[in-house]
């Protein structure tokens, strides 16, 4: 039964539950209340049926007081004959009068109702007792009444045994039972009043909290990075609050510790970047180091070619230091990226003066928009455009015609910036380190730019991908939110 109520939503299982519990709690006082009804009712009889036991022994006692020492068990038939009636009808109820031995001996029942010899048990419960004795049992007939009877000892003036009367009581509780069906019909009302506006309440008071759980869950699913979370604003003081106050908590620690770990992962990309700059350093010192010392071992000024030997040395210097200087300048530009100047631009336009640069046969812009206005930097946007076509330039071999297309759309709010190339494709062993600061194809290289077109990307909340077909081409894509 539990398995089957998890299957439905959290305001049915609440309603079912508080049902359950409202009818249980409903059925349990109608029983109580049925119960001492009943219990009162019979309470009620017997203290009338006490009474008029009291009454009738009274006049019994009147009646043989008038024979001191002459009534006993032989003669006290003919004592109560002629009064039997006169007492009963004071009394308004039947009489029955046995012998000490149980044996009927008279009577005002028209019917033989009572017993004719009293059960040994009620004789056997008269000598323990010697008390007013109360039995009662349902009635023959279909009225639904009981029939209460007293038994007790009729003494003489010595206080001595001498018979046993019995006083028959049928009672009729139609209108008692009226009353309690009319009791219990109120609390009936009054329960079903209670559960329709109880379910109502219930029903409310939980949608109303799901409809907020629902919100946050939205927030939630929304966002996308750690970073990018805001926390959660809730004025309630309820038991929300707690969830609330422990998603913004953990929010907190969450950034903390994506920050910690954006910090080491930078710094060590960093340390790998400062080794391959080292190494790409030392590999023309060397030649460099080596070409001096010959030149300087072998030096003579008798030498007819000393001159020519002299001026190929020093373009040879020359040539490594240019590679050192170029090193050198890539590495700035990675590490020193001008300071962001987020300014209202189309940037169509922008990319289409960048594009200015390239063949137009060879390389073509498409867009559908003449005009996309958002806040972007001019000069990341360059770098961008610039890095992503010369490295599709570069992948298209020398045997083939190159054809580059890069196409621009404004959907969804995002800018879709694409650059297709038909160049040799990226190998699969190598596609997924070619963001890697380190990392190069070219052997004249640094493997900067397509990083640096990431962390441009990144900036900006966007990211860039791309489908590689060996020999057939690239296709890079970069997705950009669109912030007007």
């Amino acid at each position: 039964m539990i398995q089957k109520t998890n299957n439905f939503s959290l305001p049915v299982r609440i309603i079912f539950n508080m049902l359950l519990i409202l009818l249980f709690t409903a059925g349990s006082i109608l029983l109580i209340t049925a119960n001492h009804f009943n219990n009162q009712t019979e309470r009620y009889h017997e203290d009338i049926l006490k009474r008029k036991e009291s009454a009738v022994l009274a006049l019994i006692d009147y009646e043989l007081d008038k024979y001191p020492g002459d009534a006993t068990e032989d003669n006290i038939h003919p004592i109560l004959e002629n009064k039997l009636l006169e007492i009963s009808d004071i009394n308004k109820l039947h009489i029955v009068i046995y012998d000490l031995r149980g044996n009927k001996m008279l009577t005002t029942e028209v019917e033989k109702a009572s017993y004719e010899v009293l059960p040994q048990a009620i004789l056997d419960k008269l000598q323990k007792s010697d008390e007013f004795i109360i039995m009662h049992k349902d009635s023959d007939d279909a009225s639904g009444s009981k029939v209460y009877s007293s038994f007790s000892y009729i003494k003489n003036y010595n206080g001595e045994n001498v018979a046993i009367l019995n006083l028959p009581y049928q009672t009729n509780d139609v209108f008692l039972q009226e009353d309690m069906f009319t009791l219990l019909g109120s609390y009936g009302l009054a329960f079903g009043i209670i559960l329709l506006v109880g379910t109502i309440a219930v029903y409310i008071v939980t949608k109303r909290t799901l409809v907020k759980l629902w919100s946050f869950a939205d927030l939630i699913r929304d966002t996308g990075m750690i970073a990018n979370n805001s926390p959660i604003l809730y004025e309630g003081k309820d038991e929300i609050k707690v969830l609330v106050d422990s998603y913004n908590t953990m929010l907190l620690k969450l950034k903390e510790q994506s920050r910690l770990i954006a910090q080491i992962e930078r710094e060590e990309a960093w340390r790998d970047f400062a080794r391959q700059v080292a190494h790409e350093i030392k590999n023309p010192l060397t030649p460099m180091k080596l070409m001096i010392q010959n030149q300087m071992r072998k030096f003579d000024v008798t030498d007819e070619n000393l001159k020519e030997k002299t001026m190929r040395t020093g373009k040879i210097l020359l040539q490594q230091i240019d590679t050192i200087a170029a090193i050198a300048e890539a590495f700035s530009d990675f590490a020193k990226m001008p300071t962001r100047r987020d300014e209202k631009i189309n940037i169509v336009e922008i990319i289409k003066n960048a594009l200015y640069i390239f063949p137009k046969d060879i390389v073509h812009f498409e867009y559908k928009q003449p005009e996309i206005m958002m806040y972007f930097d001019k000069q990341y946007l360059n770098r961008v455009i610039n890095n992503v076509t010369k490295n599709a330039l570069q992948s298209v071999p020398s045997d083939r015609k190159a054809n580059i297309k890069v196409a621009i759309e404004l959907r969804d709010n995002f800018v879709y910036l694409t650059v297709q190339d038909n160049g040799k494709g990226i190998p699969e062993d190598i596609q997924p380190v070619i963001f890697n600061p380190k990392f190069t194809t070219k052997n004249s290289g640094m493997g900067i730019g397509l990083p640096m077109v990431k962390k441009i990307l990144e900036d900006y909340d966007g990211t860039i991908q791309f489908e590689s077909i060996e020999n057939v081409g690239t296709t890079f894509t970069m997705q950009i939110p669109y912030d007007a």
